[in-house]
């Protein structure tokens, strides 16, 4: 039985095409030793990014990445930002929290580890699911470890990353 189960869902996952999504374009930052990340829930294009070197805020409407002074609370899994005033960020990383893994115009995202360690996530537009309608979805993320990833609030932005790097989706015409 347990076999058989595998053998679908292996079936299905072989029929999601990988890349980036269409209607999406993607842009890939390094960041050495990336232990946190957060959407600004009133800035929703601007993403902060929590490395071991630095914070950093970076704009996914223009791509530009701006190191800066900030803090965050690993306990209450918060973070703040120069750029970004008085605002308390909501971070994901190393140390629990989550991103938003719905979002508003009805698109998802969700992760299969059929060969763990290494993880998929995979996203879903318009409340397609992957078990339902695999063609329909696009693998966006096939390695090992992601730290954190989701959707900021408007749904315009997706961002996927791990200790090394952080990928980030902007939806095209946003």
């Amino acid at each position: 039985m347990e076999t058989e189960h595998r053998a679908r869902l292996l079936a299905l996952l072989e029929k999601i095409p990988c890349g980036v999504p269409a209607g999406w374009e993607k842009e890939t930052f390094a960041v050495g030793g990336l232990t946190y990340l957060g959407f600004s829930n009133l800035q929703t294009e601007k993403l902060v990014v929590i490395s071991s070197q630095r914070q950093s805020v970076i704009d996914c409407r223009t791509w530009e990445k701006i190191n800066c002074e900030g803090s965050y609370d690993e306990e209450n899994l918060v973070a703040c930002a120069e750029p970004l005033g008085d605002e308390l960020i909501p971070i994901a990383g190393e140390g629990g929290g989550g991103l938003r893994r719905l979002a508003p115009p009805g698109d998802g995202l969700d992760t299969a580890a059929p060969f763990w360690p290494r993880e998929l996530v995979i996203f879903m537009p318009q409340y397609a699911s992957w078990y339902q309608s695999p063609e329909t979805c696009t693998i966006i993320f096939d390695d090992y470890g992601p730290k954190a990833f989701g959707f900021s609030r408007c749904g315009n932005y997706m961002a996927v990353g791990t200790s090394s790097e952080v990928d980030i989706f902007r939806r095209i015409g946003e």
